[in-house]
C-alpha cells in the first residue's frame, strides 16, 4: 500500500513536468488527429503566389488546406484562418491591426530578403518570413510547428512565472489537494519517524533528467534538485519537495525566456557557453547578426534587455561555480569575464541578496564572529 502511494506521487510529479515542458515549448507536444487547418494567401504578386501554391510541401502537409482568396476578406474573417501567408506590406498591416485583439499566424512573403522587413516582422510578431527561391525544409518546418501548436490548442505567447505557479498551486486545486492528501497519509503511516526519502530523491532526479535531456545546458546552472534529501522529519518532506520544484521552475523560466525560433540559436549559444565572451558585438560577429538588429529583436521577443540577460546568465553560472568548485571569488569573476571584482560583487549581491563570500557558505551558517 505504501509503495502504491509513492507510485501515485511519482506520476503527480511527471504530470507537472509534462505540463511545464508543454507550456515552455509553446505546446510542441504532438498528438494524433485528422483536423484540417485553413490557410489563406493574400498576395498582390500572382507569380509569387503561383510559385508558393505549386510547392510539393503542401502534399505532405495535407492537414493544411489552402482556401481560395475571393479578393475581399474582412478583418473578422481573418481570425477564421489558422495560417495567413501575405506579401510583406499586407502582412505587416494585418499584424499591426490585429495584434491587440488576437495573435494571428502571419507569414511574410517576398521575392527578395529585406532586413528592414524582417526586423519589423519580428517586432510585430510575424510567424515566419519566406523568400524566393523558397526553401522547402524551412516551409516544412514552419508547417510542422504550426500543426503541433494547433493540435494542443491556442497557446499563449507569454507565460508569466506567477501564472505558471498559479496553474499548479491555485487554479488546479483538486490536483494539488489530492497530491497533498496522499503525502499526509504517508506521513501518518511513517508515524513521524525520521526518514531518508530515497523515493522522493528519485522523483527529483526524474524531473531533472527529463529537463536535462531537452536542455543540456541546465547542468551548468541549476543544482540541488537531484542531490540527496537529508534525514529529516517526514512532515517536512512535502514543503521541501514543492520548494525544490518551484525553485527549478523559477530558475528555468529566468534562464530560458519566451522567444521565437529566430532567437533560438542566440539563446542556446549563450546558455551553452556562459564563460565565453558574450558581448553583443562579439556574439553578433560570431553568429553573423547585425548588432543593432540583435538588441532590438532580443528586447522585442523576450522583454529583457540583452545586457541584462547576459548578466543574469553569467551570475547564475557564477553561483553554481561558487557552491560546487574550490575556485576563489576572483577566479570565478575572471572566468566569467568580470575583470573588476568590486563590480562583480555588486552585481552578484544585487541579484542574490548575498555577497559571493556569504553565498558560498553552508546553509544556516552563523555569520557572527
Amino acid at each position: 500500500m505504501l509503495y502504491r502511494k509513492y507510485i501515485i506521487i511519482y506520476f503527480c510529479y511527471k504530470t507537472i513536468l509534462y505540463i511545464f515542458i508543454g507550456i515552455v515549448n509553446n505546446g510542441m507536444l504532438k498528438k494524433g488527429g485528422s483536423a484540417v487547418y485553413r490557410v489563406i494567401m493574400l498576395m498582390d504578386d500572382p507569380v509569387l503566389e503561383r510559385e508558393l501554391r505549386s510547392l510539393s510541401v503542401w502534399k505532405t502537409a495535407n492537414c493544411f488546406e489552402i482556401s481560395e482568396n475571393t479578393g475581399c476578406i474582412s478583418e473578422g474573417e481573418l481570425f477564421g484562418y489558422e495560417l495567413i501567408i501575405a506579401d510583406t506590406e499586407t502582412g505587416l498591416e494585418i499584424l499591426q491591426r490585429t495584434r491587440r485583439v488576437k495573435k494571428l499566424r502571419v507569414v511574410l512573403c517576398s521575392r527578395e530578403g529585406d532586413f528592414e522587413i524582417a526586423r519589423q516582422g519580428i517586432i510585430f510578431g510575424a510567424y515566419d518570413y519566406i523568400t524566393l527561391p523558397f526553401d522547402l525544409s524551412q516551409i516544412h518546418s514552419m508547417l510542422t510547428r504550426a500543426e503541433n501548436e494547433l493540435e494542443v490548442g491556442e497557446i499563449r505567447d507569454m507565460v508569466a512565472l506567477e501564472q505558471l505557479k498559479e496553474h499548479f498551486y491555485k487554479r488546479d486545486k483538486g490536483f494539488y489537494s489530492h497530491f497533498q492528501s496522499i503525502l499526509q497519509e504517508l506521513l501518518a503511516e511513517t508515524k513521524e519517524l525520521t526518514v531518508l526519502s530515497d523515493k522522493l530523491d528519485r522523483f527529483y532526479r526524474n524531473i531533472r533528467q527529463e529537463l536535462s535531456d531537452r536542455y543540456r545546458w541546465l547542468e551548468l546552472y541549476i543544482g540541488g534538485i537531484c542531490e540527496s534529501t537529508p534525514k529529516q522529519p517526514a512532515r517536512d518532506l512535502f514543503d521541501l519537495s514543492t520548494e525544490k520544484i518551484s525553485s527549478l521552475f523559477t530558475d528555468f523560466c529566468e534562464l530560458y525566456p519566451h522567444h521565437n525560433e529566430q532567437l533560438e540559436t542566440v539563446i542556446s549559444t549563450i546558455l551553452n557557453y556562459p564563460e565565453s565572451d558574450l558581448r553583443q558585438k562579439t556574439l553578433s560577429a560570431q553568429l553573423h547578426i547585425n548588432t543593432t538588429y540583435l538588441s532590438t529583436v532580443f528586447l522585442a521577443q523576450t522583454g529583457i534587455r540583452f545586457v541584462e540577460y547576459i548578466n543574469t546568465v553569467k551570475l547564475k553560472r557564477a553561483a553554481r561555480l561558487l557552491t560546487n568548485t574550490d575556485l576563489s571569488i576572483t577566479e570565478v569573476a575572471q572566468r566569467l569575464g568580470y575583470k573588476d571584482n568590486s563590480y562583480f560583487s555588486r552585481l552578484f549581491t544585487k541579484k542574490f541578496g548575498l555577497t559571493p563570500a556569504k553565498y558560498r557558505m553552508p546553509p544556516n551558517y552563523d555569520f557572527q564572529i
